[in-house]
């Protein structure tokens, strides 16, 4: 079971919905945020820690939203798959789908990066 549950209330927790003017990481799958695309940003203030901001792309916001109703910002991956038997093919189809895209934005941006770095 995702130890979601078990982390500490934020003092201060702001979501925002933002439209890319520059490119972006998103905190969970490390896929692209390109400009132009909307995207949600999370502010979070901890006690003790300080403030924090986090970009989530659509799928990854979608995936969140739908599967959970609590999980830790930047930890949808790892509640994925502490909550889902991602090998049982019938009952965790959209699990496992939602896993699989998040590697396959992950991999497409280091290919994306990987032609740019060539390119330049």
């Amino acid at each position: 079971m995702c130890d979601c549950d078990d982390f500490e209330a934020p003092a201060v927790y702001q979501k925002v919905i933002r439209r890319a003017r520059k490119r972006h990481h998103c905190c969970e799958c490390r896929g692209l945020i390109e400009p132009g695309v909307d995207y949600e940003e999370y502010r979070i203030l901890m006690n003790g820690y300080g403030w924090s901001r986090h970009k989530t792309c659509q799928p990854c916001a979608a995936i969140a939203g739908a599967l959970f109703v609590v999980y830790g910002v930047g930890g949808l991956k790892d509640c994925l798959v502490e909550d889902y038997d991602l090998s049982d093919r019938r009952d965790c189809s959209e699990a496992r789908t939602a896993y699989a895209g998040m590697l396959r934005r992950k991999r497409q941006a280091r290919r994306i990066l990987k032609q740019e770095q060539a390119n330049a």
